[in-house]
């Protein structure tokens, strides 16, 4: 197997997680972009792509979906590999947000990641940010920043930073209520966070709160958020 550290930069510790899919130990923030003992690949699928219904809403109409943050592309990879089972011609249009172009760079060079076919779309969609009835914009900074110079209201919002003790920037009041305002009124914003606090505090930025349905045995509950 060729070496592929290389790839990784400097910051980035690759290891596998129990469901056979890789994830990655960030060094700057201290945490791994997905757990070791949920899996990268069942984490975004169960509690990004189907929690949203991000699939069943585009074989109706086109779908607007703010991604925050890239980190891995899991999120996005899952949702373009699970479109592409479908017939649905929709317009995907993806705003992603990412402070790390390393490590989007990482995802465009790596065969390591599954699935494979929402991973080549999405390389595909990196390097030229359409393809068919799919567009990619990645706007790189501080998404505690550049969310608030985005103009589009979204259908749905993926909402995946570090966690709270991480990456606190993205986790206040200021940040949930720019939330609520960039959301469709029938829109949803999805997360793996659950804790009693931050759903505390979503309310108060004017959202209901959900705990995520139909997950499998041993995964702690996400949220779902709509107005």
């Amino acid at each position: 197997m060729p070496n592929l550290v290389p790839l990784y930069g400097k910051d980035k510790k690759i290891f596998a997680t129990t469901d056979g899919s890789f994830s990655f130990f960030n060094l700057t923030f201290n945490e791994a972009y997905r757990a070791k003992s949920v899996g990268a690949y069942s984490e975004s699928l169960y509690k990004f792509v189907l929690a949203s219904e991000i699939v069943e809403k585009l074989k109706i109409s086109s779908v607007r979906l703010l991604d925050i943050c890239f980190g891995l592309g899991y999120n996005l990879a899952i949702t373009l590999n699970e479109a592409l089972k479908t017939d649905a011609t929709n317009i995907l249009d993806i705003t992603s947000l990412e402070i790390d172009k390393e490590v989007v760079e990482l995802v465009k060079n790596s065969l390591i990641f599954f699935p494979y076919k929402g991973y080549s779309l999405l390389k595909d969609l990196i390097t030229s940010g359409i393809k068919n009835n799919f567009r990619l914009n990645i706007v790189y900074g501080d998404a505690s920043k550049t969310l608030f110079s985005l103009k589009n209201n979204f259908d749905i919002i993926f909402f995946d930073p570090f966690s709270k003790s991480k990456n606190p920037e993205m986790w206040n009041i200021n940040i949930y209520k720019r939330l609520y305002t960039l959301l469709s009124d029938d829109g949803v914003v999805v997360t793996y966070a659950c804790s009693k606090k931050i759903r505390r505090e979503f309310e108060e930025a004017g959202f209901k709160t959900y705990p995520t349905p139909n997950l499998p045995k041993d995964f702690q509950p996400g949220t779902i958020l709509r107005k």
